[in-house]
């Protein structure tokens, strides 16, 4: 009997230690969109911007409303997990699974003609920076769908979804006001937001002894939507096919 209320309280404590690192990890990507898009749009015209501010487009709005929703859904279904609320968060799975949908849909089309008015770093030629919306969109889609796949496998479906989460970390960072210098760029934005993910890493040896698969697979996702892009992004091949798409959606 004693033995089993032990068993029973150490996984009460690994349960609430677990519900504090997926809420704390959905309000770390939060903090960093905030900052990252608080200029061109959470707090627009009450911060400086480090460039000049384009005005914003139908397209870019619904854009920005679809990804605001979808920061606050993920810390809405983070939270309903630590407050037990299991059928509710089920519940608004299938609404997750329908703006990601709209979020892939308009994540390109953004991208597409962010590229086409040339919008994107000045350092950064146009056609060159489409592949960081498009990448970033065919891994967030991939990795949506495996939580769904998996969404009755909790240990897989959380770990793919934050992983799925924090693609967002990227844009956020590069957006960011820091200091003027030769060295940040679109590179180095890109580490940084990969050495802002490895929370998950650090969190399954600490409480599994072993990475979870999940976290390989989503974390080498990330790792490799990132590498592939930085590795053909001004490859003639990628240009071509960018031009072709850019044409296309805009």
């Amino acid at each position: 009997m004693g033995a089993s209320m032990a068993a029973s309280a150490g996984f009460q404590v690994r349960l609430t230690k677990e519900r504090l690192f997926y809420c704390g990890m959905a309000l770390l990507i939060t903090a960093a969109v905030v900052i990252g898009f608080g200029p061109s749009w959470f707090a627009r015209g009450y911060m400086e911007s480090a460039r000049p501010l384009r005005p914003l487009s139908p397209l870019v709005i619904v854009h920005a409303v679809a990804f605001t929703a979808w920061m606050a859904l993920f810390i809405a279904q983070a939270g309903l997990i630590s407050a037990r609320q299991h059928k509710l968060h089920m519940r608004l799975g299938m609404a997750t699974v329908g703006l990601a949908v709209i979020i892939v849909i308009l994540g390109v089309l953004t991208g597409a003609r962010s590229a086409s008015i040339a919008s994107g770093p000045p350092s950064v030629p146009p056609l060159t920076w489409f592949a960081v919306p498009f990448f970033d969109m065919v891994a967030f889609s991939a990795l949506v769908a495996g939580g769904y796949v998996y969404r009755r496998n909790p240990q897989t479906h959380k770990r793919l979804m934050l992983c799925a989460t924090l693609i967002m970390l990227q844009p956020s960072i590069g957006r960011m006001p820091w200091p003027n210098s030769t060295i940040f760029g679109p590179e180095l934005a890109t580490f940084i937001a990969f050495v802002l993910a490895t929370p998950l890493l650090a969190w399954d040896l600490i409480q599994r002894g072993r990475f979870h698969a999940a976290t390989i697979v989503g974390l080498t996702v990330l790792a490799g939507e990132q590498l592939l892009r930085l590795a053909i992004w001004r490859e003639k091949a990628w240009l071509t096919v960018a031009d072709t798409m850019v044409r296309a959606l805009t």
